[in-house]
């Protein structure tokens, strides 16, 4: 399982080498708030796009043949990044990487599920990846040409340790391409995920932008951004003995929790503390969601895919939704909005998972 592993840590990495500054980034070429929210929001839609349509070809198909077109493809688009002179051809840059990150995480879960392993452990992983990420993206700082070449690079690592992987049987599906029986089986916990995370990601947009705001150095934003995956990495590795249900419950109660401790920071130094409560809200609710889906759903990939899919719809509208309501209002109106979103997700959850009788563990 090591090949498996580095993947997982190395993927998530690049992705967050070339996420971090993105915002900053897009300023100095002249966007605005507005532009900054569609720039991030283009990665995420084509994020979502990409998770639906590969989740389920690796279901359909062989996983191994999947992970390694996806890995190819993104060690080209995160290169081209590096060369994006104004927010248009960011955006196009952002768009194309955003997609090729879609491609292999539903195969890489399934593949994780059929070899019996725990997701919890597997999935921390991604969360040491992005630690790693935020604290390398903030000592080298705002120089994007740098980051971009490093997230192909740890890219280009994944293809050569999937290219060592033996590919696994698995059971064969019938369903066709385009059935969306597993997204509305499961509605409770993709439309809920959607509408906290929407909220998430409508701070995460801005985030930087306000962490400067608040007095922190590009070091410190690294710094305060490396703390919710480095705690994540802790907590995710040790949540096997607890039920699926009581995982999400809390994951989106502690969430609103977070996000108003945010509002109330005088400095960035008062926002670490929330960071804390962030990262453990988001460790029961991912973790709880995916293994919820994986374990209760013969099409694995598809239903780990959506997952990721509910990720990027979410990063679509929250991106969308931070930008503009940080424009008109400034960035504790979307920091609010964001906790309106996480008690209406809970809220949703517990309507759908009623009315639909999903209250599997």
């Amino acid at each position: 399982m090591i090949r498996v592993n580095n993947i997982q840590f190395f993927s998530n990495m690049a992705n967050v080498l070339s996420l971090l500054f993105i915002p900053v980034f897009a300023a100095s070429l002249g966007a605005s708030y507005i532009d900054i929210g569609f720039i991030v929001g283009i990665y995420s839609a084509t994020t979502l796009l990409s998770s639906f349509i590969f989740g389920r070809l690796a279901d359909l198909h062989h996983l191994r043949t999947v992970l390694l077109g996806g890995f190819g493809f993104a060690i080209a688009s995160f290169l081209l990044q590096a060369f994006a002179t104004d927010p248009s051809t960011l955006m196009l840059a952002r768009a194309l990487a955003g997609f090729s990150v879609g491609i292999h995480p539903g195969a890489l879960i399934a593949y994780v599920h059929y070899q019996k392993q725990s997701l919890g452990r597997f999935i921390s992983l991604g969360s040491l990846g992005w630690m790693a990420g935020f604290l390398v993206a903030g000592l080298i700082g705002v120089r994007m040409d740098l980051l971009f070449i490093f997230s192909s690079l740890c890219y280009a690592f994944c293809f050569l340790q999937a290219f060592m992987l033996k590919d696994i049987k698995k059971p064969k599906l019938s369903d066709s391409y385009f059935s969306l029986n597993t997204l509305l089986k499961n509605s409770g916990v993709y439309f809920s995920l959607f509408l906290r995370h929407t909220g998430a990601v409508g701070i995460w947009t801005i985030f930087p932008l306000y962490l400067g705001e608040l007095g922190a150095s590009a070091f410190w934003i690294g710094i305060i951004y490396a703390i919710n995956p480095a705690v994540q990495f802790l907590v995710m590795r040790m949540l096997d003995p607890f039920e699926n249900e009581k995982l999400i419950r809390a994951g989106y109660l502690l969430s609103e929790v977070g996000f108003i401790s945010f509002f109330f920071a005088p400095s960035y130094l008062y926002v670490i503390p929330g960071m804390f409560v962030i990262a453990c809200s988001w460790s029961f609710l991912y973790v709880g969601s995916t293994r919820r889906v994986v374990e209760l759903n013969p099409d694995k990939a598809t239903a780990a895919g959506l997952i990721n899919s509910m990720i990027g719809a979410a990063g679509v509208a929250g991106a969308l939704f931070g930008g503009v309501l940080s424009h008109f209002f400034g960035v504790r109106a979307a920091i609010l909005g964001a906790a309106v979103f996480s008690i209406s997700g809970f809220l949703l959850y517990k309507t759908l998972e009623k009315a639909t009788g999903m209250q599997g563990h």
